[in-house]
């Protein structure tokens, strides 16, 4: 990614096993000029949809069954085409543990529930800058 990112161009995955939330961070996806949004409902599909689809980035809740964010992270981690995929966890838990565990699999930023709209847009754009 250039300095400059063209937001219009990312394809990010949405993974939270809780429909409105995916639909809230879709409709909030939009709002801030990402046209390619991808669902999925918990850590396995997000595996099966991140090695379908290569995302550009990817949101994840932490809490979900079978398979939660932090699983999802270190699946994704230890697979060689997909392990630098930016992923922001999604939590309204960001007590130091959980900061300190997602610092040591390799979680690249946290959103805290409720999310708005320039946090999401400023996590986005940082996450993708320092990847750059």
């Amino acid at each position: 990614m250039s300095a400059a990112i063209a937001l219009d161009r990312l394809k990010i995955l949405i993974i939270d096993d809780q429909d409105f939330i995916r639909a809230i961070l879709r409709k909030m996806l939009g709002q801030i000029g990402i046209a390619t949004v991808l669902e999925a409902r918990d850590g396995i599909s997000g595996l099966d949809a991140t090695n379908r689809d290569r995302p550009d980035l990817v949101i994840c809740d932490v809490r979900m069954r079978p398979l939660d964010g932090f699983g999802f992270v270190r699946a994704l981690r230890t697979q060689t085409e997909n392990a630098t995929i930016p992923v922001i966890l999604l939590t309204a838990h960001t007590d130091e543990a959980t900061q300190a565990l997602a610092q040591e699999i390799g979680v690249d930023a946290f959103l805290a529930k409720p999310v708005l709209i320039p946090a999401l847009k400023d996590t986005i754009t940082q996450v993708l800058s320092q990847r750059g």
